[in-house]
């Protein structure tokens, strides 16, 4: 007698799992962050090629897969913040961009200050660092690196003076950042205290060599060099202090140090998703709306004096969980984060018109 094979079921003989494509259940977890009122779930990103081998899906991550779903979309820009989302991507990726947004995109920073008269109560160190931290209004593609060896000049230094004093007899006095001077001649300060040459007319050589005023190049003559923000208090300076310097900027990368840096702080989070598991309507409705504090849900008029609640603002979500906390909320509304979707800020500094 012959024994009767029981016949294998593969996953592609269900009706609802078609070929070459997760179960929605699997997808679901594979793809979105569940966020349930006691803790998120699913929050691993499942990068194994042979994850779901078994049911014909390869899960490698492929250039032509990644070339053909990456996209990025601006949805805010102006000379103070930045707001994008980056879709297709991983959490690896879209930190890696945000540390390169910090550290290795380039600016002009004061590096050498040089101080002639300093008889605030502001110690030359604290001052000439905090003068390095004052953002510069100024397009770094302008300008070139200078080395050790470089000798400064009009396309690597942009020089600055500063020369303030509270007369004896007169109140305290604020030392701002817009008493900045730009010298697009280049330093003003003697480098030795040398005989001066037997020409009257030769000037004495300074801190720099500049071949030409910067003011005549093209690119700054209709666009003078500044602090980006007018109102950055240096110093205060008391009856009979005085402050007279001058400060020397370069080009350089917030990997070096951080008053190179453009961005003043950056974060970005996953795109949060909020689904409707069954119509809300009527009382219940107002009550979902005024339990979330971000107003994330609004009431619709669906004809007839009927009203139920629609997810009208998702973005807003902060994850507060208020909208699935008590009398079984989680059976009306769910929280889900989308894994390849990323909003980013980042706060500027300074801002160059490309």
């Amino acid at each position: 007698m012959e024994e009767q094979k029981t016949p294998k079921i593969s996953v592609w003989d269900l009706p609802d799992v078609p070929k070459g494509k997760l179960p929605p259940h699997l997808e679901i977890q594979r793809t979105r962050v569940l966020c349930t009122s006691d803790a998120p779930t699913h929050t691993e990103n499942i990068r194994y090629s042979g994850a779901y081998a078994s049911m014909g899906v390869d899960n490698s991550l492929q250039l032509e897969h990644f070339h053909d779903n990456f996209r990025l979309e601006v949805i805010r820009l102006n000379e103070d913040d930045m707001e994008f989302d980056m879709i297709g991507i991983d959490a690896a990726l879209a930190n890696a961009l945000r540390r390169i947004l910090i550290a290795e995109l380039p600016t002009m920073a004061i590096e050498k200050v040089l101080i002639a008269n300093n008889t605030s109560v502001i110690q030359d160190e604290v001052l000439a660092h905090r003068l390095g931290l004052i953002p510069l209004k100024v397009d770094p593609r302008m300008f070139e690196y200078m080395s050790e060896n470089d000798v400064p000049n009009e396309k690597n230094t942009i020089v600055f003076k500063l020369h303030s004093r509270c007369e004896r007899g007169s109140s305290r006095i604020k030392v701002l950042s817009n008493e900045l001077q730009w010298l697009p001649r280049g330093s003003e300060l003697a480098l030795s205290t040398e005989k001066p040459a037997v020409d009257p007319t030769s000037r004495p050589r300074t801190y720099t060599s500049f071949n030409c005023s910067q003011d005549s190049l093209p690119e700054f003559s209709n666009n003078p060099i500044g602090p980006k923000h007018a109102d950055i208090i240096i110093a205060k300076l008391g009856p009979g202090q005085e402050i007279e310097l001058e400060a020397h900027a370069v080009k350089g990368m917030g990997k070096t140090h951080a008053k190179w840096s453009p961005v003043a702080t950056a974060w970005y989070r996953m795109l949060p998703e909020v689904v409707l598991l069954q119509e809300v309507e009527g009382e219940k409705a107002e009550e979902l709306v005024k339990k979330c504090p971000v107003k994330v849900f609004d009431i619709e008029d669906i004809g007839k004096g009927r009203k139920r609640a629609t997810v009208a603002r998702p973005r807003s979500c902060t994850l507060c969980r208020e909208c699935i906390r008590g009398d079984d909320w989680d059976k009306y509304v769910t929280l889900r984060r989308v894994k390849d979707h990323f909003i980013c800020n980042y706060i500027l500094l300074l801002y160059f018109d490309c």
